[in-house]
């Protein structure tokens, strides 16, 4: 028996939940081999992983953030060396470049789950927009936020639902890549934010509660969430996995855009993390165990469209996306054809993928909240950020 561990809740439990139980009943590995799932609720999961890691407990498998690779990279075992195909025979490029570190494979590919902007039809009416013709551009993204606070009783935007440090995070810096800034240098070692692109959008989000009045200046965790689900938000950034919290929501109509809507837009770009399956090593588990684990893995990552048509995230296994399966699924239209064309077009960059530290960890990104319910002014507040940083990773 494979011990599993998973973090997933929610909509994506649930298909993770039967793709286990798939592979219990189909046994693709032979009548021997099953998967012992365990969930650990996402908020204590990297805390006993982590432990787990270190102390030569972890389990056979085990997701992990693509932005995590590097760091745990020492104890870490090439799933590769198991199997019998090559990594990028098997998974979309884009998703291969996530899992490699330093030329090496650490983990086989999951998903992408980059951030688009979900929005309320009804709203948009009322405020005397298009609802079949969201933002696409930053004049168009200013007008129809002052529409709406001038128009209706209702919130403009967010830029994360939950108030998170890392939410805001998602957006922030897909507006800083838009504009032309950059974020980090390529080995993730140096922060490079502190600049003229990274100063102005922290002052627009500054703005946007301020002067614009587009939401409240809170910190108030899922203050976003419960507003846009009680019909009072325009529009609100967030990734692949709310496709399911919409679903749910009798009589909302919703729709969705991609994110290129920055001031100073001068290219397309889109955060996005992704999921991973990783083989901890261990010294007590045999060659064929780990061979087995890693078939295992390969069968999870690369048999299951579900993750995709159900789950509502980019699956990375090059055949599900040659398969037709997606553009089958009920969100495609609304969601997956637009994340995949933003994934075709090259236009997603990687969470940090920092040497050490916790790139999701709350406390470095924490700033961005303050900045939003006015609680720093921004550029104290990224001067801040720029040490923070450098202190989680080191330097």
């Amino acid at each position: 028996m494979l011990t599993y561990w998973t973090l997933f809740g929610g909509g994506d439990g649930v298909v993770m939940s039967s793709i286990i139980d798939k592979f219990n009943q189909e046994r693709p590995l032979g009548d021997g081999v099953g998967i012992r799932r365990q969930r650990v609720p996402w908020d204590q999961y990297y805390d006993r992983l982590f432990t787990a890691l270190t102390g030569d407990a972890a389990p056979d498998m085990a997701i992990m953030h693509g932005s995590l690779l590097r760091r745990f990279s020492d104890v870490l075992v090439n799933p590769m060396q198991h199997l019998d195909a090559g990594l990028e025979d098997q998974y979309l490029a884009s998703h291969s470049d996530m899992v490699t570190i330093n030329g090496e494979a650490q983990a086989l590919p999951m998903d992408f789950h980059p951030a688009g902007i979900y929005y309320n039809k009804t709203i948009f009416e009322e405020a005397g927009l298009d609802p079949e013709s969201p933002p696409s551009n930053w004049e168009e993204f200013k007008a129809a936020g002052d529409a709406i606070v001038s128009e209706t009783d209702n919130h403009a935007w967010v830029p994360t639902p939950y108030q998170d440090g890392v939410g805001s995070y998602r957006a922030w810096s897909s507006w800083v890549k838009q504009a032309g800034g950059e974020l980090f240098n390529d080995d993730y070692s140096e922060p490079l934010f502190n600049n003229e692109v990274g100063r102005e959008m922290t002052q627009t989000f500054y703005d946007m509660t301020g002067d614009w009045g587009w939401a409240e200046q809170t910190s108030e965790e899922n203050w976003g969430n419960r507003v846009f689900q009680n019909g009072n938000l325009g529009m609100v950034t967030n990734g692949t996995w709310y496709v399911n919290v919409m679903r749910e929501l009798d009589d909302f109509e919703w729709g969705f855009f991609k994110p290129y809507v920055a001031p100073g837009h001068e290219q397309n770009a889109a955060w996005a993390d992704g999921h991973t399956v990783i083989l901890p090593q261990s010294a007590d588990r045999n060659d064929r165990k780990t061979r087995l684990a890693a078939e295992a893995a390969n069968w999870i990552t690369t048999q299951n469209p579900e993750w995709g048509t159900e789950a509502g995230h980019l699956p990375a296994g090059r055949e599900i996306n040659e398969s037709g399966a997606l553009e089958e699924a009920e969100i495609y239209d609304k969601t997956l054809s637009k994340f995949l064309e933003m994934a075709e077009a090259e236009e997603y960059f990687f969470h940090p993928q920092w040497p050490q530290g916790d790139p999701n960890d709350e406390s470095n990104w924490s700033w961005l909240v303050d900045v939003w319910a006015h609680n720093s002014e921004p550029d104290e507040a990224i001067q801040g950020a720029e040490q923070t940083i450098n202190n989680a990773i080191g330097n």
